[in-house]
Protein backbone atom coordinates (compact mmCIF):
# COMPACT_ATOMS: atom_id res chain seq x y z
CA UNK A 1 0.00 0.00 0.00
CA UNK A 2 1.58 3.48 -0.74
CA UNK A 3 2.19 5.78 1.67
CA UNK A 4 -0.08 9.27 1.02
CA UNK A 5 1.66 12.69 0.27
CA UNK A 6 3.92 14.62 3.10
CA UNK A 7 2.70 17.67 3.74
CA UNK A 8 4.48 20.50 1.63
CA UNK A 9 7.17 22.75 2.70
CA UNK A 10 5.95 25.76 3.55
CA UNK A 11 7.38 28.69 1.72
CA UNK A 12 8.63 31.42 3.90
CA UNK A 13 8.52 34.56 2.59
CA UNK A 14 10.27 38.10 4.46
CA UNK A 15 9.40 41.74 3.66
CA UNK A 16 10.74 43.47 0.94
CA UNK A 17 13.60 42.05 -1.16
CA UNK A 18 14.60 39.14 1.14
CA UNK A 19 13.31 35.71 -0.26
CA UNK A 20 13.96 32.32 1.81
CA UNK A 21 14.96 29.57 -1.00
CA UNK A 22 12.92 26.47 -0.33
CA UNK A 23 15.57 23.78 0.60
CA UNK A 24 16.72 21.12 -1.58
CA UNK A 25 17.71 17.47 0.41
CA UNK A 26 20.57 16.50 -0.98
CA UNK A 27 20.80 13.07 -2.75
CA UNK A 28 22.53 10.05 -1.17
CA UNK A 29 25.89 8.79 -3.52
CA UNK A 30 24.73 6.92 -6.45
CA UNK A 31 25.80 3.68 -6.50
CA UNK A 32 24.22 3.10 -10.22
CA UNK A 33 24.31 6.16 -12.05
CA UNK A 34 20.43 7.42 -13.78
CA UNK A 35 19.35 6.20 -16.93
CA UNK A 36 20.71 8.11 -19.47
CA UNK A 37 17.48 9.81 -20.81
CA UNK A 38 16.69 10.80 -17.73
CA UNK A 39 16.16 14.45 -17.63
CA UNK A 40 17.83 16.57 -14.69
CA UNK A 41 15.84 16.84 -11.98
CA UNK A 42 14.35 20.72 -11.52
CA UNK A 43 15.15 22.77 -7.88
CA UNK A 44 11.91 24.31 -6.52
CA UNK A 45 11.64 28.16 -6.39
CA UNK A 46 9.38 30.87 -5.33
CA UNK A 47 8.45 34.19 -6.61
CA UNK A 48 9.12 37.80 -4.93
CA UNK A 49 6.16 39.36 -3.28
CA UNK A 50 4.88 42.07 -5.45
CA UNK A 51 5.29 45.65 -3.83
CA UNK A 52 1.87 46.70 -4.04
CA UNK A 53 -1.12 45.41 -2.01
CA UNK A 54 -1.95 42.51 -5.22
CA UNK A 55 -2.05 39.20 -4.61
CA UNK A 56 2.07 37.60 -5.21
CA UNK A 57 1.89 35.24 -7.89
CA UNK A 58 3.91 32.08 -7.27
CA UNK A 59 6.61 30.17 -9.73
CA UNK A 60 5.75 26.78 -10.07
CA UNK A 61 6.87 25.23 -7.12
CA UNK A 62 8.85 22.26 -9.14
CA UNK A 63 9.10 18.61 -8.12
CA UNK A 64 7.78 17.13 -4.66
CA UNK A 65 9.96 15.70 -2.18
CA UNK A 66 8.85 12.20 -1.47
CA UNK A 67 11.60 11.08 0.41
CA UNK A 68 9.83 8.42 3.00
CA UNK A 69 7.12 7.70 0.55
CA UNK A 70 6.87 4.55 -1.24
CA UNK A 71 5.55 3.57 -4.99
CA UNK A 72 4.61 0.11 -5.92
CA UNK A 73 5.40 -1.80 -8.89
CA UNK A 74 3.65 -5.36 -9.15
CA UNK A 75 4.51 -8.09 -11.78
CA UNK A 76 3.82 -11.65 -12.07
CA UNK A 77 5.07 -14.50 -14.81
CA UNK A 78 6.14 -17.99 -14.37
CA UNK A 79 9.30 -19.24 -12.29
CA UNK A 80 7.96 -22.91 -11.58
CA UNK A 81 6.14 -24.11 -15.05
CA UNK A 82 7.51 -24.77 -18.65
CA UNK A 83 8.98 -21.28 -18.96
CA UNK A 84 10.13 -20.52 -16.06
CA UNK A 85 14.56 -20.68 -17.24
CA UNK A 86 13.07 -17.81 -19.85
CA UNK A 87 11.36 -15.80 -18.01
CA UNK A 88 13.24 -15.49 -14.76
CA UNK A 89 15.83 -13.42 -16.18
CA UNK A 90 13.08 -10.59 -17.37
CA UNK A 91 12.24 -10.79 -13.91
CA UNK A 92 15.42 -10.08 -12.49
CA UNK A 93 15.45 -7.36 -14.94
CA UNK A 94 12.88 -5.73 -13.66
CA UNK A 95 13.58 -6.35 -10.12
CA UNK A 96 17.39 -4.65 -10.78
CA UNK A 97 16.22 -2.07 -13.06
CA UNK A 98 14.13 -0.82 -9.98
CA UNK A 99 16.62 -1.52 -7.50
CA UNK A 100 18.92 0.96 -9.86
CA UNK A 101 16.33 3.40 -9.80
CA UNK A 102 16.21 3.65 -6.17
CA UNK A 103 19.73 3.64 -5.82
CA UNK A 104 19.77 6.83 -8.03
CA UNK A 105 17.52 8.78 -6.05
CA UNK A 106 14.01 7.12 -6.62
CA UNK A 107 10.90 8.47 -8.24
CA UNK A 108 11.18 12.27 -6.58
CA UNK A 109 12.34 11.07 -3.49
CA UNK A 110 10.39 7.90 -3.11
CA UNK A 111 11.62 4.27 -3.96
CA UNK A 112 10.00 1.85 -5.60
CA UNK A 113 8.88 -1.70 -4.46
CA UNK A 114 8.56 -4.39 -6.42
CA UNK A 115 5.78 -7.41 -5.46
CA UNK A 116 6.34 -10.80 -7.49
CA UNK A 117 3.89 -13.42 -7.98
CA UNK A 118 4.78 -17.10 -9.28
CA UNK A 119 1.98 -18.00 -11.96
CA UNK A 120 3.67 -21.10 -13.49
CA UNK A 121 2.43 -20.32 -16.59
CA UNK A 122 -0.97 -20.36 -15.96
CA UNK A 123 -3.26 -17.93 -16.71
CA UNK A 124 -5.83 -18.78 -13.90
CA UNK A 125 -3.09 -18.41 -11.86
CA UNK A 126 -2.13 -15.25 -13.27
CA UNK A 127 -5.63 -13.92 -12.83
CA UNK A 128 -5.36 -14.73 -9.44
CA UNK A 129 -2.21 -12.85 -8.39
CA UNK A 130 -3.91 -9.68 -9.92
CA UNK A 131 -6.18 -10.07 -7.70
CA UNK A 132 -4.51 -10.94 -4.70
CA UNK A 133 -2.58 -7.49 -5.71
CA UNK A 134 -6.04 -5.34 -6.34
CA UNK A 135 -7.72 -6.91 -2.89
CA UNK A 136 -4.63 -5.44 -0.87
CA UNK A 137 -3.57 -1.91 -3.19
CA UNK A 138 -6.92 -0.48 -4.14
CA UNK A 139 -4.82 2.31 -5.82
CA UNK A 140 -2.66 0.02 -8.09
CA UNK A 141 -0.69 2.35 -10.38
CA UNK A 142 0.20 -0.83 -13.44
CA UNK A 143 1.63 -4.08 -13.66
CA UNK A 144 4.16 -5.67 -15.71
CA UNK A 145 3.10 -8.90 -17.44
CA UNK A 146 4.73 -11.27 -19.47
CA UNK A 147 2.15 -13.77 -21.16
CA UNK A 148 0.36 -13.40 -23.68
CA UNK A 149 -2.78 -15.53 -22.70
CA UNK A 150 -1.99 -13.09 -19.02
CA UNK A 151 -2.52 -10.10 -20.94
CA UNK A 152 -5.51 -10.91 -22.90
CA UNK A 153 -7.28 -12.67 -19.95
CA UNK A 154 -6.81 -9.13 -17.93
CA UNK A 155 -7.68 -6.11 -21.00
CA UNK A 156 -11.31 -5.97 -19.90
CA UNK A 157 -10.36 -5.72 -16.05
CA UNK A 158 -7.72 -3.16 -16.31
CA UNK A 159 -10.02 -1.11 -17.67
CA UNK A 160 -12.46 -1.77 -15.44
CA UNK A 161 -9.98 -1.00 -12.38
CA UNK A 162 -7.92 1.68 -14.67
CA UNK A 163 -4.56 0.05 -14.03
CA UNK A 164 -2.06 0.07 -16.88
CA UNK A 165 -0.50 -2.93 -17.69
CA UNK A 166 3.42 -3.05 -19.31
CA UNK A 167 3.43 -6.09 -21.13
CA UNK A 168 6.12 -8.68 -22.51
CA UNK A 169 3.32 -10.78 -24.17
CA UNK A 170 2.51 -9.02 -27.33
CA UNK A 171 -0.97 -9.96 -28.02
CA UNK A 172 -2.41 -7.79 -30.67
CA UNK A 173 -6.22 -8.66 -29.06
CA UNK A 174 -4.60 -8.03 -26.00
CA UNK A 175 -3.97 -4.08 -26.49
CA UNK A 176 -6.44 -3.60 -29.29
CA UNK A 177 -8.93 -6.33 -28.02
CA UNK A 178 -12.73 -4.30 -27.79
CA UNK A 179 -12.66 -4.60 -24.34
CA UNK A 180 -9.00 -3.30 -24.46
CA UNK A 181 -7.42 0.18 -23.92
CA UNK A 182 -4.83 -0.24 -20.61
CA UNK A 183 -2.36 -2.46 -21.69
CA UNK A 184 1.17 -1.43 -23.66
CA UNK A 185 3.57 -3.53 -25.56
CA UNK A 186 7.35 -3.22 -24.81
CA UNK A 187 7.51 -4.70 -28.43
CA UNK A 188 5.61 -4.99 -31.76
CA UNK A 189 2.53 -7.23 -31.70
CA UNK A 190 2.79 -10.50 -33.60
CA UNK A 191 0.84 -9.56 -36.50
CA UNK A 192 2.82 -6.76 -37.47
CA UNK A 193 6.22 -8.79 -36.74
CA UNK A 194 5.28 -11.61 -39.04
CA UNK A 195 4.15 -8.95 -41.92
CA UNK A 196 7.07 -7.01 -41.91
CA UNK A 197 9.27 -10.29 -41.96
CA UNK A 198 7.42 -11.53 -45.09
CA UNK A 199 7.59 -8.09 -47.02
CA UNK A 200 11.51 -8.42 -46.09
CA UNK A 201 11.65 -11.53 -47.43
CA UNK A 202 9.38 -10.83 -50.62
CA UNK A 203 11.66 -8.23 -51.32
CA UNK A 204 15.21 -9.64 -50.88
CA UNK A 205 13.86 -13.67 -52.04
CA UNK A 206 16.77 -13.68 -54.74
CA UNK A 207 19.44 -13.24 -52.22
CA UNK A 208 17.56 -15.36 -49.34
CA UNK A 209 15.34 -18.28 -51.27
CA UNK A 210 16.28 -21.65 -50.09
CA UNK A 211 18.31 -24.64 -52.32
CA UNK A 212 15.35 -25.91 -54.78
CA UNK A 213 13.10 -23.05 -53.90
CA UNK A 214 11.30 -20.95 -57.05
CA UNK A 215 10.33 -17.25 -57.01
CA UNK A 216 7.29 -18.05 -54.90
CA UNK A 217 7.16 -18.05 -51.12
CA UNK A 218 5.60 -20.83 -49.42
CA UNK A 219 4.75 -20.24 -45.92
CA UNK A 220 4.48 -23.02 -43.11
CA UNK A 221 3.51 -22.29 -39.91
CA UNK A 222 4.61 -24.30 -37.16
CA UNK A 223 4.33 -23.33 -33.56
CA UNK A 224 2.70 -23.81 -30.30
CA UNK A 225 -1.14 -24.04 -29.49
CA UNK A 226 -1.27 -21.19 -27.26
CA UNK A 227 -2.32 -17.38 -27.46
CA UNK A 228 1.44 -16.65 -27.94
CA UNK A 229 2.39 -19.12 -30.05
CA UNK A 230 -0.80 -18.66 -32.54
CA UNK A 231 -0.39 -14.36 -32.08
CA UNK A 232 1.03 -13.97 -35.22
CA UNK A 233 -1.94 -15.46 -37.51
CA UNK A 234 -4.77 -13.21 -37.56
CA UNK A 235 -7.53 -12.21 -40.04
CA UNK A 236 -5.57 -8.94 -40.59
CA UNK A 237 -2.07 -10.92 -41.16
CA UNK A 238 -3.79 -14.00 -43.35
CA UNK A 239 -4.67 -11.16 -45.85
CA UNK A 240 -1.78 -8.83 -45.61
CA UNK A 241 0.06 -12.61 -46.71
CA UNK A 242 -2.03 -12.53 -49.45
CA UNK A 243 -1.27 -9.13 -50.57
CA UNK A 244 2.20 -10.05 -51.10
CA UNK A 245 2.00 -13.37 -52.82
CA UNK A 246 3.05 -15.13 -49.61
CA UNK A 247 1.41 -18.82 -50.29
CA UNK A 248 0.70 -19.88 -46.16
CA UNK A 249 0.54 -23.57 -47.34
CA UNK A 250 0.50 -25.28 -44.00
CA UNK A 251 -0.22 -24.62 -40.20
CA UNK A 252 1.04 -27.24 -37.67
CA UNK A 253 1.07 -27.13 -33.76
CA UNK A 254 3.76 -29.08 -31.80
CA UNK A 255 3.96 -28.82 -27.50
CA UNK A 256 5.79 -25.73 -25.98
CA UNK A 257 7.80 -27.72 -23.99
CA UNK A 258 11.98 -29.01 -24.28
CA UNK A 259 10.89 -32.67 -25.14
CA UNK A 260 8.66 -31.49 -28.00
CA UNK A 261 9.52 -32.79 -31.78
CA UNK A 262 8.35 -30.99 -35.37
CA UNK A 263 9.36 -33.85 -36.94
CA UNK A 264 6.21 -34.48 -38.63
CA UNK A 265 5.79 -31.04 -38.87
CA UNK A 266 8.77 -30.72 -40.76
CA UNK A 267 7.77 -33.54 -43.15
CA UNK A 268 4.72 -32.23 -43.65
CA UNK A 269 5.71 -28.57 -44.87
CA UNK A 270 8.29 -30.17 -46.93
CA UNK A 271 5.54 -32.61 -49.04
CA UNK A 272 3.65 -29.00 -49.43
CA UNK A 273 6.28 -27.70 -50.81
CA UNK A 274 7.20 -24.95 -48.56
CA UNK A 275 10.14 -22.95 -48.66
CA UNK A 276 10.06 -20.52 -44.81
CA UNK A 277 9.10 -21.78 -41.84
CA UNK A 278 8.04 -19.11 -39.31
CA UNK A 279 7.67 -20.34 -35.35
CA UNK A 280 6.08 -18.09 -32.86
CA UNK A 281 8.14 -19.80 -30.34
CA UNK A 282 11.39 -18.59 -27.99
CA UNK A 283 14.17 -20.61 -26.51
CA UNK A 284 13.56 -24.69 -27.27
CA UNK A 285 10.84 -23.30 -29.40
CA UNK A 286 13.16 -22.06 -32.22
CA UNK A 287 15.73 -24.45 -31.49
CA UNK A 288 13.68 -27.78 -31.75
CA UNK A 289 12.67 -26.75 -35.63
CA UNK A 290 16.36 -26.02 -36.19
CA UNK A 291 17.78 -29.47 -34.50
CA UNK A 292 14.93 -31.09 -36.46
CA UNK A 293 15.93 -29.92 -39.57
CA UNK A 294 19.55 -30.62 -39.13
CA UNK A 295 18.92 -34.16 -37.87
CA UNK A 296 16.37 -34.83 -41.16
CA UNK A 297 18.99 -32.98 -43.70
CA UNK A 298 16.18 -30.37 -44.33
CA UNK A 299 18.04 -27.30 -43.20
CA UNK A 300 18.73 -25.82 -46.58
CA UNK A 301 15.45 -26.31 -48.03
CA UNK A 302 13.95 -23.69 -45.04
CA UNK A 303 14.12 -20.34 -44.75
CA UNK A 304 13.70 -20.29 -40.79
CA UNK A 305 11.88 -16.91 -39.03
CA UNK A 306 10.40 -16.52 -35.92
CA UNK A 307 9.15 -13.86 -33.85
CA UNK A 308 11.48 -11.25 -31.89
CA UNK A 309 12.19 -13.22 -29.08
CA UNK A 310 13.45 -16.49 -30.89
CA UNK A 311 16.46 -14.36 -31.18
CA UNK A 312 18.21 -14.50 -27.87
CA UNK A 313 20.93 -15.85 -26.17
CA UNK A 314 18.32 -18.52 -25.06
CA UNK A 315 18.05 -20.00 -27.84
CA UNK A 316 21.65 -21.53 -27.52
CA UNK A 317 20.64 -23.15 -23.66
CA UNK A 318 18.35 -25.76 -26.56
CA UNK A 319 20.54 -25.81 -29.88
CA UNK A 320 22.14 -29.80 -30.26
CA UNK A 321 24.73 -27.41 -31.94
CA UNK A 322 25.61 -23.28 -31.68
CA UNK A 323 25.95 -23.67 -35.52
CA UNK A 324 22.11 -24.37 -36.07
CA UNK A 325 21.36 -21.33 -34.96
CA UNK A 326 23.05 -19.68 -37.79
CA UNK A 327 20.39 -17.96 -40.37
CA UNK A 328 17.65 -17.65 -38.45
CA UNK A 329 15.90 -14.61 -39.26
CA UNK A 330 13.73 -11.93 -36.93
CA UNK A 331 12.21 -8.57 -36.57
CA UNK A 332 14.23 -6.75 -33.51
CA UNK A 333 12.62 -4.14 -32.27
CA UNK A 334 15.12 -3.10 -29.83
CA UNK A 335 19.12 -3.15 -29.85
CA UNK A 336 21.34 -5.49 -28.27
CA UNK A 337 24.14 -6.18 -25.78
CA UNK A 338 26.76 -6.08 -27.74
CA UNK A 339 25.48 -2.57 -29.28
CA UNK A 340 27.97 -1.35 -26.87
CA UNK A 341 28.57 2.40 -28.17
CA UNK A 342 25.10 2.83 -27.20
CA UNK A 343 24.46 4.72 -23.68
CA UNK A 344 20.97 3.08 -23.05
CA UNK A 345 23.04 -0.49 -23.59
CA UNK A 346 25.82 0.68 -21.06
CA UNK A 347 23.59 1.58 -18.39
CA UNK A 348 21.86 -1.87 -18.74
CA UNK A 349 25.21 -3.20 -18.48
CA UNK A 350 26.22 -1.61 -15.47
CA UNK A 351 22.94 -2.56 -14.05
CA UNK A 352 23.84 -6.40 -14.33
CA UNK A 353 27.22 -6.37 -13.42
CA UNK A 354 26.24 -4.43 -10.64
CA UNK A 355 23.75 -6.89 -9.24
CA UNK A 356 26.35 -10.07 -10.58
CA UNK A 357 23.58 -11.75 -12.58
CA UNK A 358 24.99 -14.71 -14.56
CA UNK A 359 25.82 -14.56 -18.22
CA UNK A 360 23.27 -16.80 -18.75
CA UNK A 361 20.64 -14.02 -17.57
CA UNK A 362 21.93 -11.53 -20.19
CA UNK A 363 19.12 -12.21 -22.41
CA UNK A 364 16.38 -10.12 -24.42
CA UNK A 365 13.64 -9.99 -21.59
CA UNK A 366 16.51 -8.51 -18.72
CA UNK A 367 17.35 -5.64 -21.38
CA UNK A 368 13.65 -5.07 -22.24
CA UNK A 369 12.12 -5.07 -18.20
CA UNK A 370 15.60 -2.95 -17.91
CA UNK A 371 13.82 -0.29 -20.20
CA UNK A 372 10.46 -0.81 -19.39
CA UNK A 373 11.30 0.37 -15.32
CA UNK A 374 12.75 3.01 -16.49
CA UNK A 375 9.52 3.88 -19.03
CA UNK A 376 7.38 2.69 -15.91
CA UNK A 377 9.40 5.96 -14.13
CA UNK A 378 8.80 8.41 -16.71
CA UNK A 379 5.44 7.53 -16.98
CA UNK A 380 4.61 7.90 -12.94
CA UNK A 381 6.81 11.31 -12.56
CA UNK A 382 4.70 12.79 -15.16
CA UNK A 383 1.73 11.90 -13.93
CA UNK A 384 3.05 13.09 -10.86
CA UNK A 385 3.98 16.36 -12.53
CA UNK A 386 0.31 16.56 -14.10
CA UNK A 387 -2.13 15.66 -10.57
CA UNK A 388 0.15 15.67 -7.73
CA UNK A 389 1.27 12.96 -5.74
CA UNK A 390 -1.85 12.66 -3.84
CA UNK A 391 -4.48 12.71 -6.32
CA UNK A 392 -1.56 9.53 -8.00
CA UNK A 393 -3.83 6.97 -9.79
CA UNK A 394 -3.92 4.24 -12.64
CA UNK A 395 -5.95 6.47 -14.57
CA UNK A 396 -3.05 9.46 -14.32
CA UNK A 397 -0.33 7.00 -15.04
CA UNK A 398 -2.27 5.52 -17.85
CA UNK A 399 -2.80 9.49 -19.37
CA UNK A 400 0.70 10.11 -19.05
CA UNK A 401 1.96 6.94 -20.79
CA UNK A 402 -0.08 8.46 -23.63
CA UNK A 403 1.17 11.80 -22.89
CA UNK A 404 4.77 11.02 -23.53
CA UNK A 405 4.80 10.66 -26.78
CA UNK A 406 7.36 9.30 -28.77
CA UNK A 407 10.10 8.12 -26.71
CA UNK A 408 13.91 6.30 -27.17
CA UNK A 409 13.98 4.55 -23.66
CA UNK A 410 17.48 4.11 -22.49
CA UNK A 411 18.84 5.94 -25.50
CA UNK A 412 16.78 4.35 -28.31
CA UNK A 413 17.14 1.02 -26.88
CA UNK A 414 13.64 0.26 -27.32
CA UNK A 415 11.49 2.67 -29.59
CA UNK A 416 7.51 3.60 -28.23
CA UNK A 417 4.75 5.74 -28.86
CA UNK A 418 1.50 5.24 -27.53
CA UNK A 419 -0.26 8.33 -28.21
CA UNK A 420 -2.91 8.07 -30.85
CA UNK A 421 -4.70 5.25 -30.17
CA UNK A 422 -0.75 2.90 -30.96
CA UNK A 423 -0.02 0.98 -27.63
CA UNK A 424 2.52 -1.13 -29.32
CA UNK A 425 5.94 -0.06 -31.01
CA UNK A 426 5.46 0.39 -35.07
CA UNK A 427 9.06 0.06 -35.64
CA UNK A 428 12.04 -2.69 -36.05
CA UNK A 429 14.85 -3.60 -37.52
CA UNK A 430 15.50 -7.42 -39.57
CA UNK A 431 18.48 -9.14 -37.84
CA UNK A 432 20.08 -12.35 -39.00
CA UNK A 433 22.21 -15.04 -36.58
CA UNK A 434 25.33 -15.06 -38.61
CA UNK A 435 28.26 -16.58 -36.67
CA UNK A 436 27.73 -17.92 -32.79
CA UNK A 437 25.98 -16.15 -30.08
CA UNK A 438 25.37 -12.93 -30.39
CA UNK A 439 26.34 -12.54 -33.60
CA UNK A 440 22.90 -10.73 -34.48
CA UNK A 441 23.87 -8.98 -37.74
CA UNK A 442 21.25 -6.08 -39.09
CA UNK A 443 19.80 -7.13 -42.30
CA UNK A 444 17.39 -3.68 -42.68
CA UNK A 445 17.37 -1.20 -40.46
CA UNK A 446 14.74 0.66 -38.34
CA UNK A 447 11.50 0.54 -40.88
CA UNK A 448 8.18 1.21 -40.25
CA UNK A 449 5.94 -2.07 -39.96
CA UNK A 450 2.87 -2.93 -41.43
CA UNK A 451 -0.12 -2.19 -40.06
CA UNK A 452 -2.23 -4.98 -39.21
CA UNK A 453 -4.33 -3.97 -36.04
CA UNK A 454 -7.59 -5.69 -35.41
CA UNK A 455 -10.17 -3.94 -37.08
Amino acid sequence: MRKRLLPLLSVLMSAALVLAACATPTAAPTAVPPPPTSPPAATATSAPAAPTAVPATKAPAGPPNLTGETITFYHFGDLSGPLAAITSPTIRGAEDAAKAINDSGGIYGAKIQVKFSDTGGKVEEAVAAYNRFKSADKNMLFVITYGSGDAEALAPRLVEDKVPNLAAGLSAKAFYGKDSGYTYGLGPIYPDQLGLTMKYLKDNWAKHKPEGAGNDIKLAHISWPTAFGQGALTAESRAYLKELGVQLVLEEKYDPAPTAQTTTAILNANAAGANVIWTNTLAFGPAIILNDLNSLGLRKKFVVAADNWGMDLALYAFLAKPEYGVGLITPFPYLWWTDTSNAGIQYAGKVFTDNKRPKSDQNVGYLLLVGGVDLAVKAVKKAIDTVGYKDLNGKAVNDALIALGPQDVLSGVVRVDYSKGTRAPRYAQIRQIQGGPDKFVVLQDWTEMPDLRPK
